[in-house]
């Protein structure tokens, strides 16, 4: 008898939600008439299962070529990570982002992205204001005068890092093998950081932070999201001790201490004209090191 209520209960929880679910669903598809062809998908997960399972089985690109086969090969409509977007295709699409940034479009961080990645406290202001973005100083380092600067490193760990990791084996897998070496390659360059040791142990927490990406986000013990919010507490502690010690160092050795990017985000302010927190400091370099680490990675495994 109790089992009989109990399976009359979950019947009309059922019969009672299934229509909020379809209402939901009808709501996404048929509200705002201006927006591009497409489907939001389920609520809150919108696409990202099938865009993961693309990924997954190493054809992302299929997700891309289905929806555009289906609605639009210009531009269509989805959602994933908890947002809607539009996805604009082809090279008359890239024209159209790259020639009208800050103008018609602005550079933008998924939340769940943010929530990863940043310190929590920062995490909260830039739900609040938009400061969630590359130091204003960023451009001086990406100039050639700057980067030549570099060369003989870059040259020098490329070296070492081919002859420890490459030449010993039989069959390389090189993306894996340019991740290693793109990151160590931004410790170096941006906190001065050459300790192999050091750099191996941050990286592991680091491709654990990177694979809550594409995760469902629900922190619960087990999962993806959980495992990447843990491997960023563990990062961002760390950092925050790199941090303490060049100030320390800056503080006691003035110019004779390291003069690389952290130094320069410790000496900078704000727009505002106020110092930088730690915490924001730690945010921005967890942000660069993720940002080199995939798209030189990538450029590396296609030379």
């Amino acid at each position: 008898m109790d089992l009989f209520f109990l399976d009359l209960l979950y019947l009309i929880l059922f019969s009672i939600s299934l229509p909020i679910v379809m209402l939901i669903i009808y709501s996404r598809k048929s509200s705002n008439p201006n927006l591009p062809p497409g489907t939001l998908g389920w609520p809150v997960i919108g696409e990202t299962l099938e865009f993961a399972l693309a990924c997954q089985r190493g054809n992302p690109a299929k997700f891309l070529k289905d929806r555009m086969n289906k609605y639009s090969p210009q531009v269509f409509k989805t959602s994933l990570l908890e947002a809607n977007m539009a996805v604009i295709c082809r090279a008359s699409g890239n024209k159209f982002l790259f020639s009208n940034e800050d103008k018609l479009v602005v550079s933008w961080w998924q939340r769940l992205m943010k929530k990863i990645l940043c310190f929590p406290s920062v995490f909260d202001e830039t739900l609040v204001r938009d400061n969630f973005k590359p130091p204003t100083f960023l451009p001086q380092f990406l100039k050639p005068e700057a980067l030549q600067h570099y060369i003989a490193v870059m040259d020098s760990m490329a070296g070492e890092h081919i002859k420890i990791y490459w030449s010993p084996r039989g069959e390389v897998k090189v993306f894996p093998m340019a991740k290693k070496y793109s990151f160590a390659l931004a410790f170096r360059v941006f906190m001065s950081i050459a300790d192999p040791q050091y750099v191996e142990m941050i990286y592991h927490p680091f491709q654990i932070l990177t694979q809550g990406f594409l995760s469902v986000p629900i922190d619960i013990p087990g999962t993806a999201f959980n495992r990447a919010l843990k491997a960023s507490k563990f990062i961002h502690g760390e950092l925050l001790e790199i941090i303490r010690k060049r100030k320390m160092e800056l503080e006691q050795k003035g110019e004779s201490a390291p003069r690389d990017l952290l130094s320069h985000m410790l000496s900078s302010l704000h727009e505002n004209g106020d110092v930088k927190s730690e915490m924001d400091i730690s945010t921005q370099v967890s942000c660069l090191l993720f940002a080199t680490h995939h798209t030189a990675s990538s450029v590396i495994t296609f030379m």
